[in-house]
Formats: structure tokens, sequence, C-alpha cells
């Protein structure tokens, strides 16, 4: 089924190879899609209400004090949970990697007793619109005018958050606030947030620098970070990954504004690129920053589930380049490097085609070498002309 739609949406001939058509399609194998589907589906049994049946078949460790079904895995003496296999195995092992921690009825979460519900006139988001450079110009200024306000005003602190996702296993993301009081840094907090996504170290950072500055004594926060996606997610107390660190914000919040309706608090968005020069000295410092993590650093939901996509991705790259692309695969590079297939944003190839299907379909059968000319007719029509018009016996 998977070929067929490969060469439906490429326009190679039915005879092409495979692996070839459906990597060109940016089609990922799919027994390698439904391996991450499953990986991906275990670690949402966390997310599950504490009554939730599957609680009762699982270990002690994640059966959130939920009796044990007669099946459990409680009830295995080690030998026997050693020769068992199965998803609800599979399912017990994947948590044993997870930190995190869910609440699916928080009261924090409830319609009407939410953040935003309560306080929609007192949290504000200023988003930046990246593509446009005169407008992110515009947008920068506007803060760079609010920053330089705001040091005029002894009840207002800003505080300019940052975060780093190391690349080498072995390091934990580590989560910096930087907090201004009268045009001078007055505090700063940082932290180190074991194994996590961007978004989620952005989440930490943004919930350290919360805490810090309503212990400072303020009425008004101005909160400056490069992901207003996870400044969102701190005021969003619905399950997702890092859910704890949001609840704990909502409630720092909830508090600060209840004591005084006149507080508010702003969120603004600063493009990293920019270089703005507070922003610049947090990334300095966060960057200066190592800190090893420990044998067993638990991780978050989102990176897990990351990581179970990059590996089928990593898998898949793996046959590509054995025996899966067919031989007469064309291997062409961009930026000195060679191209890959890939699902992400269309694929590698089929972007290429400017939507249209007959680009398309030609450069599919240049790259799999697999068009009409003499090395095919060769190979399915061998009775067929096959010498070039250039005068060599074979057209390729």
């Amino acid at each position: 089924m998977q070929r067929r739609a490969a060469i439906w949406i490429t326009g190679a001939f039915r005879t092409s190879p495979s692996g070839g058509v459906e990597s060109i399609a940016g089609l990922i194998p799919i027994h390698l899609h439904l391996r991450k589907l499953a990986i991906r589906s275990s670690y949402r049994v966390s997310t599950l209400p504490s009554n939730h049946v599957l609680h009762s078949l699982l270990s002690e460790r994640f059966s959130l004090n939920s009796s044990p079904h007669p099946q459990s895995l409680r009830l295995l003496t080690p030998a026997k949970k050693a020769k068992v296999k199965g998803p609800i195995i599979d399912v017990d092992n994947s948590l044993s990697h997870l930190s995190d921690s869910f609440f699916p009825f928080s009261p924090e979460s409830k319609p009407g007793s939410r953040l935003m519900d309560i306080f929609p006139d007192s949290i504000h988001f200023h988003p930046c619109n990246r593509s446009d450079k005169h407008e992110t110009y515009i947008h920068v200024s506007s803060l760079e005018s609010v920053f330089t306000s705001s040091s005029l005003d002894r009840n207002c602190i800003s505080v300019v958050t940052d975060a780093s996702v190391p690349l080498v296993g072995s390091l934990q993301v580590v989560s910096v606030a930087h907090l201004y009081r009268g045009g001078r840094q007055v505090s700063h907090a940082k932290q180190a947030s074991g194994k996590a996504s961007s978004t989620d170290a952005e989440l930490y950072s943004i919930r350290i620098g919360i805490a810090k500055a309503i212990s400072l004594q303020c009425d008004h926060i101005i909160l400056i970070t490069d992901c207003l996606p996870a400044a969102k997610l701190a005021v969003d107390p619905s399950i997702h990954s890092s859910q704890l660190q949001s609840i704990q914000v909502c409630r720092l919040l909830f508090d600060w504004l209840r004591a005084k309706p006149s507080r508010s608090i702003d969120f603004w968005d600063i493009p990293s690129k920019w270089r703005w020069k507070p922003h610049l000295k947090v990334h300095n410092d966060i960057t200066s920053t190592c800190i090893h993590a420990l044998p067993h650093t638990g991780a978050t939901l989102d990176f897990l589930r990351r990581k179970a996509t990059n590996g089928c991705q990593k898998s898949w790259e793996s046959i590509f380049w054995k025996k899966y692309r067919s031989n007469g695969f064309l291997l062409s590079k961009k930026n000195h490097k060679f191209l890959i297939p890939t699902y992400v944003k269309g694929g590698t190839w089929l972007p290429l085609a400017n939507e249209s299907p007959q680009l398309c379909a030609h450069m599919t059968r240049a790259i799999l070498n697999h068009a009409p000319i003499g090395a095919y007719r060769e190979r399915f029509f061998p009775l067929e002309q096959t010498s070039c018009c250039c005068g060599h016996r074979l057209e390729t």
C-alpha cells in the first residue's frame, strides 16, 4: 500500500524500486513508523489518571497506589518477569526513564478555575513576527523602550530567561534567569533540569524566573524569552510535558495576582539571533555552564518522544545507505553533505519540485535512473533499441 502511494505521489514508473521511490516521497518505512508510534504511545500511560485500569497491571513503582490485578507485574517474581514479553512489560520499562509527573484532574486545570480564566486582563503576550525583518525591528525597539522605562519603576522587575540543551548526552539541561530592577541586575537563578527538550528547558527557566521575581516583592513583571510557546505553556495547567512546572507557575501567579488586582505580567518574545544585550548576557552565562548528569537522570515526556522519533529517523538513514535505496539511486550533496531521506517538511526531495507534478515525475525518474532510456529498455524491454543518439551503444 505504501509503495503504491509513493508511486502515485512521485509519478514514478510502476517498476520503480520501492525503497528509492518511498525515500523521495518522504514516506518512512512502515515498520519504523509503527515502532515509533508504539514507543511514543507507551509514554502516554503516565498521563492517565491514578484509577485507570492499566496502573493495576504495572509494577509497584508505577501503580499509583492502585489495587493489583491478578495478572499484575507486581505479583510476578523477578525470574518470571524476566521471561515475560509483551506491551505491558514494554510500558513498564519505558516509564522507568520518565521524570515527569502528571495530574489529569488538578484543580488549576478545571474550566473556570484556570489562571487565564480568572485573570485574563493581567497576563499579556507580545509575539514577534520573525519572518518580517521590519516588524522584528519595530518589536525589538518596543521591547527596548519598555525595558528602559521599567528601570524607572521600582515596583517593576524585568526577567530575562534562557536555557541550554547540550549536544553531549552526559550533560544536563541548564536553565537561567536574570532579574533587573532600577536599571541594574539584582539577582539571578540557575538550575539543572536533567534531560529535557528545548521547550521544557525554557519552561523551567520561566518558572524559576517568576518565582524569584515574586519573592523580591513587585507589582509588575516583564518576562523576556526567546521561546514564547514555552511562556504560553507556563500558564497552561493541562496535561503536557513538564506539566508540574506549569502548575507551579499558575499557583505562584494566582496568589500574587489575587493579593493585588492591579498587578500584571507581560511575556515578551525576543529572537536570539538579534543578540539583544540583556538576552545575550544570559545566553553567555548559560553556555559557560556545564553540569554532568547522574547515571539514572530522568527525562521529560517531550525529550523521550523526540528521542524515539530521532531513533527511527536514524534507522531509516542506516538502511538507506544499504540496499534500501536501490543501486541506481543518484546520491547528491548540499553544503558538502549527502542528502538523506526524511519526512519532515515534505521530505528531502519533494519540495525541490515546486509542486509541479511533471517536474516531480521527471526528477524521480532521473534520481532512480528508472526512465524510458536505453538502460531501462535493456533491462525491461531487451528487444527494443537501447543505443544513444550520440552513437554510444547504451543510452544512460
